[in-house]
């Protein structure tokens, strides 16, 4: 049996704090948790660079030479690349797909505010281009769509934003009268902020010392806007899509700060969880969560083996197995290479890094997922194996 045709979604910036699957408290993606629902989801997989370009590119190559996942998909059709991230475009010629639609260039033919159609967005462009393909004679057996546009431009239509009962009304301007007990009272009030912003550029700061209480809040709302956006945009595929019955994986190149560590933005700061925690999600294969921590690099097994296993039932023997689910991980670790470290590695058990400045941090994994409690002084031990595989990575 040859494989089933397989959609593949890869985003630079995607955090899984931002997916019903993943946990979201504030943000709803119902296309993507449904996708979820009877697929398998790594709960700790982690990058090997904080570079998504590079991240990329260690997805793309095999680990095996001899046997290329690039050889199994091409057997039952072509395998296309649709991009608007100039920097995978400009190597297409080294990559591994028959055919690439780069859209970069339309950077300049956009508005700069938000649409109000989700057809105008860049990545609405991008589902547009995937959409015109799959209406060609030829038949895909892998069509990959990668874009950046949740790290260059938030033009989601605002009106997607999740938003609580009553913020809209701080979208208008208050009437409230506020009583003083004399004309000489001074009284101190927050102003308000707007539940999201309008901005298309997405965000790249440092919170302020004493930043609004809000603010993080209205930037989170924001970035939750664009992902639902991601989500509508799924669903509009899948129905589109002529071929037959396609897997659909959904994989993030790097992460995104909502305000951890004082950061909002992308790649800003010292490196930290945000920066390196990606989401992954391959339909049919489940349902499961993979609680075990494995690293990016592993990507091209992934597609070698789902291209193994045409049938949805076919999951006994695949890496992530109910069986899997049950292994221990112990003695696996990642390490995630960056120039704003000086070493960087996960370990089942804990994140060590050592910042530029010769700082050392360690969190315990899997508990602080968002390095809230920096236990480095109390655990000297676990300082001093860090150190030793660093220094002696043979012995690793």
């Amino acid at each position: 049996m040859k494989p089933r045709p397989l959609l593949v979604l890869s985003l630079e910036g995607l955090t899984p704090a931002a997916m019903g699957c993943y946990g979201s408290s504030w943000n709803r993606t119902p296309a993507i948790d449904a996708i979820a629902d009877t697929g398998c989801v790594w709960d700790r997989l982690v990058a090997t660079d904080d570079q998504p370009t590079n991240m990329f590119l260690q997805m793309v190559e095999s680990l095996d030479q001899t046997t290329h996942w690039k050889d199994k998909w091409q057997a039952n059709g072509s395998i296309d690349l649709i991009t608007d991230v100039k920097e995978i475009a400009d190597r297409f010629e080294k990559l591994p797909f028959d055919r690439m639609v780069s859209l970069h260039d339309r950077e300049q033919q956009r508005d700069q505010s938000p649409s109000e159609d989700i057809v105008d967005t860049q990545l609405g462009q991008l589902v547009a281009a995937a959409i015109e393909r799959d209406t060609q004679q030829d038949a895909w057996s892998m069509l990959w769509l990668h874009s950046d546009f949740l790290t260059k431009r938030w033009d989601a239509p605002r009106y997607m934003a999740l938003m609580d009962e009553g913020d809209q009304d701080s979208l208008a301007p208050s009437e409230e009268i506020e009583l003083l007990e004399n004309a000489d009272e001074v009284t101190e009030r927050v102003e308000k902020l707007p539940p999201y912003f309008e901005d298309i550029a997405p965000p790249s700061f440092q919170l302020p010392t004493e930043a609004h209480p809000d603010l993080v809040m209205s930037w989170m709302r924001t970035y939750g806007c664009q992902i639902r956006m991601l989500d509508v945009l799924i669903e509009i595929l899948l129905t589109s899509l002529g071929a037959e019955d396609p897997r659909v994986l959904i994989v993030g190149t790097s992460g995104f700060q909502l305000g951890q560590h004082g950061w909002v933005g992308h790649r800003l700061g010292p490196l930290r969880s945000a920066d390196i925690r990606i989401p992954l999600i391959v339909s049919d294969l489940g349902p499961l969560h993979l609680p075990q921590l494995s690293g990016g690099d592993m990507f091209p097994h992934i597609l070698n083996q789902i291209a193994s296993h045409p049938s949805s039932g076919e999951s006994s023997s695949l890496m992530w197995s109910p069986e899997q689910w049950c292994q221990s991980d112990a003695g696996t670790s990642v390490i995630t290479k960056s120039d704003r470290t000086t070493h960087a590695m996960t370990t089942p058990d804990w994140f060590y890094v050592q910042d530029q400045d010769q700082s050392e941090h360690l969190y315990l994994k899997p508990d602080d997922i968002d390095d809230f409690n920096n236990v480095a002084r109390l655990r000297p031990d676990i300082i001093e194996q860090f150190l030793n595989q660093q220094k002696n990575p043979a012995d690793d």
